[in-house]
């Protein structure tokens, strides 16, 4: 008897040690490898659609380790990233926040197309998208905005502190983990007095295919490198009110 319920408990054991490690690898290819998520909008409209269902490869930029997994703490490793985000790129990413946010409430998941790299002047003038003084001509370059120029930030591009540009720097700053105070006309940074900051992140202007009816980088500012999850890859599901379209299942991303 005691042969038998040893014999039972170690294939208990057994399956719930199979059990773990399935979930473990299951858990570790939706973290790092790649994900699928649902298109809630038309905002990346027409090459994405609400009711789209797009699988996210999180290895090409080089995908995190999570923190933890279930109760246990994770040991932190960030894979090497096979290419950089580039022009044009459909990518997955954490909302960074609302303007005058330094840290979102609540956790958000976008999906739109960048369009400007690090250090890039990004202009919107006569309702065209204009990259590095070249007028972009694919068809999700029409904006219905204000026109304005920004120069996407970058790792080591400088910025001046004084009383006029404080205001649009100071979010920023803080979200990149600095402290920001003014005394009478002295700014400082992390308690140290100064008239410039030095940016420590890459970032990406990002907008949606469907800009008229998109909530973008023209509204709330640039992506931060670290919030970016993943690459768009294949429309592997689609569905709507009117039932399964078939005709979208397997489209390529681009």
């Amino acid at each position: 008897m005691i042969g038998a319920s040893n014999k039972g408990w170690k294939r208990v054991r057994d399956i719930v040690a199979v059990l773990f490690f399935t979930i473990l690898i299951a858990f570790s290819v939706k973290s790092c490898v790649v994900d699928a998520v649902k298109i809630p909008t038309d905002s990346m409209s027409s090459i994405l659609q609400a009711g789209d269902y797009v699988l996210i490869n999180k290895f090409i930029y080089g995908a995190r380790m999570p923190e933890r997994f279930l109760f246990l703490a994770l040991p932190q490793f960030h894979f090497p990233k096979l290419s950089s985000v580039q022009w044009g790129d459909v990518v997955l990413f954490n909302f960074p926040g609302e303007p005058t946010e330094v840290y979102p409430i609540g956790h958000r998941l976008l999906i739109k197309r960048c369009v400007g790299l690090p250090g890039d002047t990004v202009e919107i003038a006569q309702s065209h998208l204009i990259v590095n003084g070249y007028r972009a001509v694919n068809s999700f370059s029409q904006f219905d905005t204000v026109p304005f120029r920004i120069i996407v930030p970058y790792k080591g591009m400088t910025v001046q502190l004084n009383e006029q540009t404080l205001p649009q720097w100071t979010v920023f700053i803080q979200r990149e983990g600095n402290s920001v105070t003014r005394n009478g006309n002295t700014i400082f940074v992390n308690d140290v007095p100064t008239h410039s900051y030095t940016v420590t992140m890459n970032y990406y202007f990002v907008v949606g295919d469907n800009a008229k009816n998109s909530y973008d980088s023209r509204h709330w500012g640039c992506v931060p490198e670290k919030n970016i999850i993943g690459k768009a890859m294949m429309i592997y599901w689609a569905r709507n009110a009117d039932g399964i379209r078939w005709e979208r299942i397997g489209t390529v991303v681009k």
